[in-house]
């Protein structure tokens, strides 16, 4: 039993069963309370079925402070009261997945037989799905690398890349539930009105727009998080504008999904990548 919370400032502090915080108990990161709405009508038996919502995850640690004296005991206090702050948000690693979260309460008490200190710290997910802690990303369209070193290049010469021949591709969500994605075109040339398309649900996100060499568009799917930008060299601005009105902010399903890339001009010249986290109902 071993967990890590890293605050906005970047500090960590890690909880195991040793020295020297003791971590006794973990709880609230298997089980998850959800808010189901109904409709009922007069003189009907039970109720229609509308909805279900999760609420927000709390997760609530326990343990003892392990030192060899009372000002140690202190100075490891204080460095968990500063680490566990409330005016910070953080990040808690737990079993190779990870959650964002806010401080709701850190606090000590203290054994009046032992003169040990007791810690207890109640977190806060206002999302309750937890993450991997790496992003996965897929390629869609790329150029596979034929050359390594050592390397030779004989007189006939050699090729250097290979363009990736499938438009199609399907992607694995290993998560418990539907994410959203971050989706990147990227234009060797002249790209005119580049998009994917979800062949699953028939979704898409197209861009009206003729992208040059070198230039960048990204889109954001995530809940609360919607976004269209464009990445000239060092300069991003925002890109909504160029957004097809019948475009979707779609969502990636758990399980397989099925994509595919296009573009009105040039598809060829097109290279599209697509970032995600896959999230889980518990670890």
């Amino acid at each position: 039993m071993e967990l890590t919370y890293i605050n906005a400032n970047g500090r960590s502090i890690t909880l195991k069963q040793s020295r020297p915080y003791f971590l006794t108990k973990i709880d609230g990161t298997g089980n998850i309370r959800q808010t189901v709405n109904t409709f009922k009508a007069p003189d009907q038996d039970g109720a229609f079925y509308i909805s279900s919502t999760l609420d927000m995850r709390n997760i609530t640690l326990e343990g003892t402070v392990v030192a060899d004296s009372l000002d140690e005991a202190y100075v490891r206090r204080q460095r968990f009261l500063k680490i566990f702050t409330p005016k910070m948000r953080g990040t808690l690693l737990y079993r190779g997945r990870q959650i964002a979260c806010v401080v709701e309460e850190a606090g000590f008490t203290v054994s009046t037989r032992q003169r040990i200190p007791n810690f207890f710290v109640s977190l806060l997910c206002p999302s309750p799905f937890f993450e991997t802690l790496d992003e996965v990303r897929e390629e869609l369209a790329s150029w596979i690398p034929l050359f390594e070193f050592e390397l030779e290049i004989p007189v006939s010469g050699m090729e250097f890349g290979m363009r990736q021949p499938n438009q199609i591709i399907t992607v694995e969500n290993i998560g418990d539930v539907s994410c959203g994605c971050e989706i990147v075109f990227r234009a060797l040339g002249t790209v005119t009105n580049p998009e994917l398309l979800n062949i699953d649900t028939g979704e898409y996100i197209r861009l009206l727009t003729t992208m040059s060499a070198g230039d960048e568009l990204r889109v954001y799917t995530h809940f609360a998080g919607k976004r269209v930008v464009q990445v000239v060299g060092s300069t991003v601005t925002n890109a909504f504008s160029l957004l097809d009105t019948n475009s979707t902010f779609f969502q990636l399903a758990a399980g397989t999904n099925t994509l595919r890339y296009d573009a009105s001009v040039n598809m060829e010249l097109l290279e599209v990548s697509i970032y995600f986290r896959p999230q889980f109902l518990g670890v």
